[in-house]
C-alpha cells in the first residue's frame, strides 16, 4: 500500500496548525485590548474570527492558502498599528524612559513574531509541493 506523502495535512502543515495557535490567542488578547480593558468575550471572538483559515486548511479548501497568507499579514499591519497606538493613546499613564524602552522592545519582538512568521509561511504556502498537491 503506498502513500502519497506529497499530500494531506501533515509534516509542515500540521506544525503550522498548532505554532500558530498560540500566537493567534497573543495576537487575540493584544487586538481586544485596542479600544476596551481587554474584555474575555471580544478576545474569543477575534480569536474564533482569527482561526478561520486555519479551519480552511483542515477542511482542504482551495483557497486555503490565500486565505492564510492575507491573515498574516493582515495581523502584521493590525499588530504594528496596535502597537503604535500604545504610544498615542490620549489620557494615557506617563512613561518614564526606561518603562517605554521596555514597552517598545516588548511590542517589536511581538511585531518582528508576527513578520517573521508571516514571511515564512507565505514562502512555504506559495512553494511547497505538499500544498499544491493538497490544495489544487
Amino acid at each position: 500500500m503506498e502513500r502519497d506523502s506529497r499530500k494531506g495535512i501533515k509534516g509542515w502543515l500540521l506544525v503550522y496548525l498548532i505554532g500558530s495557535i498560540p500566537l493567534l490567542i497573543m495576537y487575540s488578547m493584544g487586538l481586544s485590548g485596542w479600544f476596551f480593558e481587554y474584555p474575555f468575550i471580544l478576545m474569543v471572538t477575534i480569536f474564533l474570527v482569527l482561526t478561520i483559515p486555519l479551519c480552511l486548511i483542515i477542511l482542504k479548501s482551495p483557497k486555503a492558502p490565500q486565505w492564510n497568507i492575507s491573515m498574516w499579514w493582515t495581523i502584521v499591519v493590525l499588530m504594528t498599528l496596535r502597537s503604535i497606538s500604545v504610544f498615542l493613546e490620549p489620557g494615557g499613564k506617563e512613561m518614564s524612559i526606561k518603562e517605554m524602552l521596555s514597552v517598545a522592545l516588548t511590542l517589536l519582538v511581538i511585531v518582528s513574531i508576527s513578520l517573521v512568521w508571516a514571511i515564512i509561511w507565505t514562502k512555504y504556502f506559495k512553494k511547497s509541493i505538499k500544498v499544491r498537491n493538497t490544495f489544487c
